[in-house]
């Protein structure tokens, strides 16, 4: 679940500040209420960003790897299903965001979501696999015990399920990498908008540059436009707690 204030606070620093260190902040903050947005929605709004990429630098999708963009953290639904039964339950218990999961959870809801995305093509499944094995890679480091285990034996296995999805489909290994760099850019990009973040923010490295991004009111500045500018998104959000007015809403924003 990625929670969001229900008032998002204005940027707290006029310099360009890493788009994860922004997310993780606001992710980390406690909330007694909040908007919650699962991570299938979340995943549904990088697809929409990926179907409007511009930019002779960047590759272009067809609609089965848009559609494994959409469906990266199909995974998550069944966890962020009982955290909304949770919430809307007597004892209305707070959400948890997806930052605060155990590397247990991570894997599990890694894995369902790859073997999702396979199912609707190989090469959507090859990068769905490729971001999620980056991410854990990253994060090696700091587990230990058990846990280390787990990223171990999920790393060795979806080396493997990547060697065979690749002998599937048509794209060459450089491409794939590629098409990795436009499924993380759109999943940060995405995390950021559903987090409510303000702050200026700049992207990892993709695709031989770092965007930056910035936010006034509802419409989001990218340099370089990497999304065809004036585009309109939204994300389904749900209130915790819902009240007799309000219990869920769309979030609206503009990409220029």
């Amino acid at each position: 679940m990625i929670l969001r204030p229900l008032e998002p606070p204005p940027a707290a620093h006029a310099e360009f500040l890493p788009a994860w260190s922004v997310i993780e902040g606001m992710q980390r903050q406690p909330y007694d209420s909040c908007w919650m947005v699962t991570q299938p929605s979340h995943a549904a709004l990088s697809g929409d960003f990926a179907a409007k990429l511009t930019g002779a630098q960047l590759p272009q999708l067809d609609p089965a790897l848009i559609r494994g963009v959409a469906l990266h953290d199909a995974g998550w639904g069944v966890p962020d299903a009982q955290a909304i039964m949770q919430s809307r339950s007597v004892s209305q218990g707070c959400p948890k965001s997806f930052i605060a999961c155990s590397v247990g959870e991570f894997v599990n809801a890694w894995e369902k979501s790859i073997d999702v995305a396979a199912s609707v093509g190989p090469a959507g499944g090859y990068i769905v696999s490729r971001h999620f094995v980056r991410i854990a890679e990253h994060g090696a480091a700091q587990v230990a015990g058990s846990d280390r285990q787990t990223v171990e034996r999920f790393l060795k296995n979806e080396t493997a399920r990547q060697r065979q999805l690749a002998a599937k489909q048509n794209h060459s290994v450089q491409e794939l990498e590629l098409l990795t760099d436009v499924l993380q850019f759109c999943d940060l990009l995405s995390l950021y908008v559903c987090s409510g973040a303000r702050d200026n923010v700049e992207f990892p490295e993709y695709f031989s540059m770092k965007a930056r991004l910035t936010v006034e009111g509802e419409s989001y500045t990218l340099v370089p436009q990497l999304i065809e500018p004036g585009t309109k998104f939204a994300v389904a959000a749900l209130r915790h707690p819902a009240t007799k007015e309000v219990s869920g809403q769309e979030i609206g924003v503009t990409i220029w």
